[in-house]
């Protein structure tokens, strides 16, 4: 019985630790692509996310369109910025609270935006794996 109970508690330790962890990442997640797939989004739809993303005390605006599926022909090179395994994707463009238009390149599985900034302007998060960042101009992976 004892040994029951440490196997156990050690499994629901292990389940604690890394539910924390991945909540954690989660709060940062404003909009997740697989979400709205299983809520009924169509492709085409739009939505919108607001987020102060130049820390100006402003919320700017994420205007974002769903896909079911990654389109077909983008993933040729070797570092796609969207899985081969047909997910739903979002792509985005952002309105500041100025007026100023920022288009985005991006196909993301999900948007959040880090604590991390660049230029001036918060990190934008493409998904699990892509981090794009402020250059001055635009919203970039390097």
């Amino acid at each position: 019985m004892a040994k029951q109970l440490k196997h156990f508690t050690t499994a629901l330790c292990l389940l604690v630790i890394t539910t924390t962890a991945y909540c954690a990442h989660s709060k940062n997640v404003l909009v997740n692509a697989n979400n709205l797939k299983n809520t009924g989004f169509r492709d085409g739809q739009m939505g919108t996310v607001n987020v102060d993303l130049d820390s100006d005390g402003n919320q700017d605006t994420i205007e974002y369109t769903f896909s079911s599926t990654t389109p077909p022909g983008t993933c040729e090179q070797l570092d796609c910025m969207s899985s081969l395994d047909n997910s739903p994707i979002l792509t985005f463009q952002i309105k500041m609270h100025d007026g100023k238009s920022i288009d985005g390149s991006y196909m993301c599985t999900s948007l959040g935006i880090s604590r991390n900034r660049h230029n001036g302007m918060k990190d934008i998060l493409c998904g699990p794996k892509y981090i794009l960042r402020w250059n001055g101009e635009e919203y970039d992976t390097d």
